[in-house]
């Protein structure tokens, strides 16, 4: 069970994300999930999933479950009996007046209104972490067809099989991705909703999120993590050279100068989201 403490947007940035939803919808013939709008707004999953949640109110938004996906239908497009399709939008899909540049789906307005908003919750909340994996995952995913196996998935990121399995783990419990078991092959795989994730928007969105505090909790675990991976490395060379009967002095005084050189480098060192 989920016991995560979500911080409610204020009413402009919330306006911002259900205006996106509601364009959002007309896209996708009505009814969408919470990652369709991921690509387009810089927020952790748990984020736009309460702000969606707050649309339904049984009559004009309604929730469901497809295919193991919570998903908002919205009774008056769906009524309309549009079908999926690309809207070529000239204007912002949030507020639907400010033009767009830049490839952009939200005008520069209504991101700053939404940026200095992500500013102050970031001060007390730590949704940046969350966000950095989430969006890593979902772009990845977004490029692939058809379920995927965590292998796969770490293949192109910056996380070790493991971290992948996990961060996976903690996705599908929240309904962000389903899991399928294949039985003859003793292998897990992972479905996502269909949707369209532009590298240009992964960018833009790993920008912002990365400029929050809390965003680098993601890395400094990573790093931690890779740094005892090395140190071990070296020590079991440290062992294995002991018994080729190195002078042991010698390869300690080494291993005292080289460690804290690797373990330096290894922290300053910047890992880049993939395609970044």
């Amino acid at each position: 069970m989920n016991t995560e403490k979500i911080p409610i947007l204020n009413e402009t940035a919330a306006n911002i994300v259900e205006n996106l939803a509601y364009q959002m919808a007309q896209r996708y013939g009505g009814a969408i999930t919470v990652n369709h709008l991921a690509p387009h707004l810089p927020l952790s999953l748990s984020l736009i999933r309460s702000c969606l949640d707050n649309m339904v109110d049984g009559h004009s938004v309604m929730a469901n479950e497809q295919d193991g996906f919570p998903i908002y239908e919205f009774t008056q497009t769906m009524e309309s009996n549009a079908q999926p399709h690309e809207v070529d939008a000239q204007n912002c899909l949030s507020c639907t007046i400010n033009p767009l540049s830049g490839g952009q789906i939200l005008c520069k307005e209504c991101l700053d209104a939404l940026e200095k908003e992500l500013t102050r919750i970031a001060e007390s909340t730590g949704w940046p972490a969350k966000a950095v994996y989430e969006h890593e995952i979902l772009y990845i995913a977004a490029q692939q067809n058809g379920p995927q196996n965590a292998a796969d998935l770490a293949g192109y990121s910056r996380y070790t099989l493991k971290r992948m399995q996990k961060k996976l783990k903690a996705m599908a419990l929240e309904k962000y991705l389903t899991l399928d078991l294949d039985k003859i092959a003793a292998t897990i795989f992972y479905q996502f909703p269909k949707i369209s994730y532009p590298k240009e928007a992964y960018q833009r969105n790993m920008e912002v999120i990365r400029r929050y505090p809390a965003s680098v909790a993601e890395d400094m675990e990573l790093k931690t993590i890779r740094i005892i991976l090395y140190l071990a490395g070296m020590l079991f060379a440290v062992f294995v050279l002991a018994l080729l009967r190195i002078p042991l002095p010698i390869l300690v005084i080494c291993f005292v100068i080289i460690a804290p050189i690797v373990a330096f480098k290894i922290w300053r060192h910047r890992d880049r989201p993939p395609d970044e």
